[in-house]
């Protein structure tokens, strides 16, 4: 069983932890956190160090992590602590709760976290980063683009698209064949009937423009 560090001690990180626990794919050293976070613990497992510990573990053999920070309103922090993992040379698993149902031609790249009951069906292609949440519908033919979280319950219909780092709320539901651009968040319980473009953001029956870095 290979070691593996989290990286964030909030709410996702427990559900991850579960998801790991239950498939006993790999052992938890602990996580790393902020220098506040340190001495904090989930179950059995504590914050051992920030960030900063990354290079040394790695020299001390350490060669599996994942980000188990949550969205957070944006994909900036979990793209960031990719891109500083992969440079440092480690490998960002998939982890998969047991209770996932996965098409066997789903295309997957790394760092994905699937939740408890969700679905994922034929020829879905699931980009790097991505959160597909508790009870989560991603059906056939859709592609979700890297650091993108749907959230539970939200629902994919067939050969949808989302750009990267869109956040798809709770009980949320893209109509089929609809392209949903980077960047943009859908509110809980929304239904989307038409294409959204990049940087959009829509509650219920509301659909407004995000404030974007390179806006």
């Amino acid at each position: 069983m290979e070691d593996i560090i989290l990286l964030g001690i909030g709410g996702h990180a427990h559900s991850v932890v579960d998801s790991i626990e239950q498939s006993g794919q790999y052992h938890i050293i602990g996580f790393l956190d902020k220098e506040e976070m340190q001495g904090k613990h989930f179950r059995k497992y504590r914050v051992l160090d920030t960030d900063d510990a990354l290079e040394r573990l790695y020299e001390e053999g350490l060669r599996y992590a994942f980000i188990t920070v949550g969205y957070m309103g944006h994909g900036n922090i979990r793209n960031r602590l990719y891109m500083r993992l992969k440079k440092g040379g480690y490998i960002l698993p998939n982890i998969v709760d047991d209770s996932a149902v996965i098409a066997k031609d789903v295309m997957f790249e790394d760092g994905i976290f699937v939740g408890k009951r969700a679905v994922i069906n034929a020829n879905a292609n699931i980009q790097k980063m991505c959160i597909i949440n508790t009870g989560a519908v991603i059906e056939h033919d859709c592609i979700v683009e890297k650091f993108t979280h749907v959230a539970v319950g939200g629902i994919l219909c067939g050969n949808v698209s989302v750009g990267r780092e869109s956040f798809v709320g709770a009980n949320a539901t893209v109509i089929q064949g609809k392209r949903i651009g980077c960047n943009c968040v859908i509110g809980a319980g929304t239904t989307v009937r038409k294409s959204m473009e990049d940087f959009s953001m829509i509650c219920g029956e509301v659909e407004k423009k995000r404030k974007g870095d390179n806006q």
